[in-house]
């Protein structure tokens, strides 16, 4: 199985789909978790979650570097998003 840094590094250099598609499917129950905690509406949650992995579809080269924990990047991303 490939780390985090591994496919967000796919993403950024191929342009991977199925590399970003995996990040989206480790980490969505995280993301969208906390956007319904936070907000109690299970569409806006959706709609929060949709825009964070927008936010990292956009950012992604700036993460591409060893130490990023994207999971606590995401949860960053999910408040301010609020």
């Amino acid at each position: 199985m490939l780390t985090d840094y591994e496919l967000l590094t796919s993403f950024v250099r191929k342009r991977s789909q199925d590399a970003f598609r995996e990040l989206v499917d480790r980490h969505l129950k995280l993301v969208y978790a906390a956007a319904l905690r936070q907000v109690r509406d299970p569409g806006l949650a959706e709609d929060i979650a949709q825009g964070v992995f927008l936010v990292l579809a956009q950012k992604a080269p700036l993460l591409c570097r060893r130490g990023t924990v994207l999971s606590a990047w995401l949860l960053t991303v999910t408040q301010l998003k609020l």
